[in-house]
């Protein structure tokens, strides 16, 4: 049944094409992202399990956690509990993820296969993923690659790799803009905001992404090229860092904002701006 715990056997890491070299940048990328922003280190576990909260329809919200890779945050930081009270309805699947498995993209694949894929089956009208940091970054990637299975994503102080392609993005005047990267970049860093150029290049694509961040986070410069991309009334920002208390704000600025455009019946997908 849709809902029931994921089995840990299928979120195990094997060997895939890429070579030593580059699993030990994106180790290294992930250790830094994590010293960072101040998450705690997930160490050791295998696995991505899901928790289910059940509403009334057919819509489901993924909540993609960050590196620390414990989904439970989500509730206790009082998330769900903000949702709860604006009387929203739906179904929210909040997941656990083993932090190696962005290695390889392997977590989109098993979001496909594992996530998505049962939803639609079981008649899930509309897919939403909710991701903060690296969680943030996974939601992101799995919109650029699969944009036909999600709705709409939202997500808070995405990881958007190193400040060597930021500093290209910039110089070229802005990511519509930017073409050429720079030599000493790293691959998967220019190859991510290649994906993000060509995904928000659609108009209709431009209306699935909300972002926020706080205007001191560590992240916020990338995060400040990417909301240049998008319409103005879905980028939120307050004062603050890469932490719980920031993210928390956040959440409850897009609710209450969505909120709005629920009672207006609005749909943050259907509108076609910028």
């Amino acid at each position: 049944m849709y809902g029931d715990k994921i089995k840990p056997e299928k979120f195990m890491i094997k060997n895939g094409p890429m070579n030593y070299y580059r699993q030990k940048t994106f180790v290294f990328y992930l250790l830094m992202a994590a010293l960072l922003s101040g998450c705690s280190w997930f160490g050791g576990k295998k696995a991505m399990f899901a928790d289910l909260y059940v509403g009334t329809n057919r819509n489901l919200v993924v909540l993609l956690p960050t590196i620390g890779g414990e989904g439970l945050h989500y509730e206790a930081q009082g998330f769900i509990k903000a949702v709860r009270e604006r009387g929203f309805e739906g179904h929210l699947k909040i997941l656990d993820v083993d932090p190696s498995l962005y290695l390889n993209n392997k977590i989109i694949e098993l979001l496909k296969t594992e996530v998505i894929i049962p939803a639609k089956n079981d008649g899930y009208e509309n897919i939403i993923l909710v991701g903060i940091s690296l969680g943030g970054h996974g939601a992101l990637l799995y919109a650029t690659k699969y944009p036909e299975d999600v709705y709409f994503v939202f997500v808070m102080a995405p990881f958007l790799a190193g400040p060597v392609v930021a500093d290209a993005i910039e110089k070229a005047g802005g990511l519509d803009k930017f073409e050429d990267c720079p030599s000493i970049a790293w691959d998967y860093a220019c190859n991510m905001w290649y994906l993000l150029k060509k995904y928000v290049s659609q108009p209709d694509n431009r209306r699935r992404i909300a972002l926020g961040y706080g205007t001191e986070d560590r992240f916020a410069r990338q995060n400040r090229l990417l909301a240049d991309t998008l319409p103005s009334d879905l980028v939120f920002t307050v004062s603050g860092g890469h932490d719980w208390g920031t993210w928390k704000k956040l959440w409850i600025m897009a609710l209450d904002h969505f909120q709005v455009l629920k009672s207006n019946q609005i749909l943050p997908g259907k509108n076609i701006s910028k």
